[in-house]
């Protein structure tokens, strides 16, 4: 009778490393030799880098390292297709070996931490390791300040989420068993801000083995973070549709507070035009509603819907579909806010409820019709 033994890892090449890139020219050679010089085992297989159409060149100055290193090289070059997560995972999708590490092409992750991953993993047979800034230091000197606090409250709010103690939920550094990832690539979301969230979030009432390994953070070796406000708008859209279990659709938060931005704007508008300029009430209502609608659109195309931005002549045809959108959204308030009103609901709650169904109606079709994704 034969026995079925559990592969051995340590005599082949058991890793793929997935580097997302957008303008990182001056930064792949950087990585690319730190790998090579790290890896002294050979475990890497292939480096896959997932570009999203840099204007730098990044995409072409990969493919000339094809035929120079002890690894393959791949570049898969997305056209039309935009955002961190979803780079991930086609990158880990692409891999052909169960071992599938991600890490950034900035620098600031370094192979000698890698491979303490892979051994971590290699020995404890772990899911997932996850390569922490915070394991066994409290701080490190790339985060200092308000970085530093936004870093710790993001992973305070991530646990709490989670239900777990995890020094770092929130890394962009980690490795991963491709077959364990698989489960969750169909389930996860592609706009969140980090991936390892979605992850924990699907397995936390599984039995999976979760690592942790202390990493050094470094300053970029070239450029500028792409850390910004934007950035962080996104993990707390995330975080809020985590703890809703999904109720609350990615985005919904921020297009309501648009639209409740929007009303500041109506109110000041109808001010300017009826009791300044002297325009007829009616007038200056119809001008305010529409100079809301634009501040809206704007607004929503600037943030709620960054990734999906329309420019040029699709941000003008972007308008007009979102305006009819908020004209089948403003009926349908009306309709609702009317029925529950003739059913003796008082009129604060009728009116409420009208201005929740709009406004879902808006979102719905405004996701569906103006930024199609």
């Amino acid at each position: 009778m034969s026995t079925e033994m559990k592969p051995d890892w340590r005599h082949r090449k058991t890793l793929s490393v997935v580097l997302p890139t957008y303008n990182e020219i001056k930064n792949v050679a950087h990585v690319i030799e730190d790998i090579v010089a790290q890896d002294i085992q050979r475990h890497v297989k292939r480096l896959i880098f997932v570009d999203d159409n840099s204007s730098d060149g990044t995409a072409d100055f990969i493919k000339s390292f094809q035929d120079q290193t002890p690894f393959d090289i791949v570049c898969i070059e997305r056209i039309g297709r935009a955002g961190l997560s979803s780079a991930i995972t086609e990158g880990i999708m692409a891999a052909d070996t169960e071992l599938v590490a991600v890490m950034d092409c900035d620098g600031q992750h370094r192979a000698r931490d890698l491979f303490a991953m892979l051994d971590t993993a290699l020995s404890r047979d772990a899911d997932i390791v996850i390569g922490s800034r915070f394991k066994t230091v409290r701080s490190q000197g790339s985060h200092q300040g308000l970085r530093q606090w936004l870093s710790k409250t993001g992973i305070w709010l991530a646990n709490l989420v989670l239900g777990q103690k995890l020094s770092d939920p929130l890394t962009g550094f980690f490795l991963v068993k491709r077959s364990g990832f698989r489960e969750v690539a169909r389930l996860t979301s592609n706009s969140g801000f980090k991936i390892v969230l979605d992850y924990l979030f699907h397995y936390r009432r599984k039995p999976i083995r979760v690592e942790e390994v202390q990493i050094g953070f470094e300053a970029r070796h070239d450029g500028e973070s792409k850390l910004d406000s934007r950035i962080l708008l996104e993990f707390v859209d995330q975080i809020a549709s985590r703890l809703s279990h999904g109720l609350i659709p990615e985005r919904f938060i921020f297009f309501s507070l648009t639209g409740t931005l929007g009303i500041a704007v109506h109110m000041l508008a109808v001010y300017s035009l009826y009791d300044l300029a002297g325009l007829p009430f009616r007038l200056a209502i119809l001008g305010a509603t529409l100079t809301a609608m634009v501040f809206n659109f704007s607004l929503n195309n600037l943030i709620t819907f960054r990734r999906f931005r329309l420019r040029g002549h699709n941000w003008f045809r972007g308008l007009a579909v979102f305006v009819l959108v908020c004209s089948i959204g403003a009926a349908a308030n009306v309709g609702v806010a009317g029925y529950l009103n003739d059913h003796d609901n008082s009129w604060q709650v009728s009116a409420l409820a009208g201005v929740f169904v709009g406004t879902v109606f808006n979102f719905g079709l405004s996701r569906r019709f103006v930024w199609k994704n």
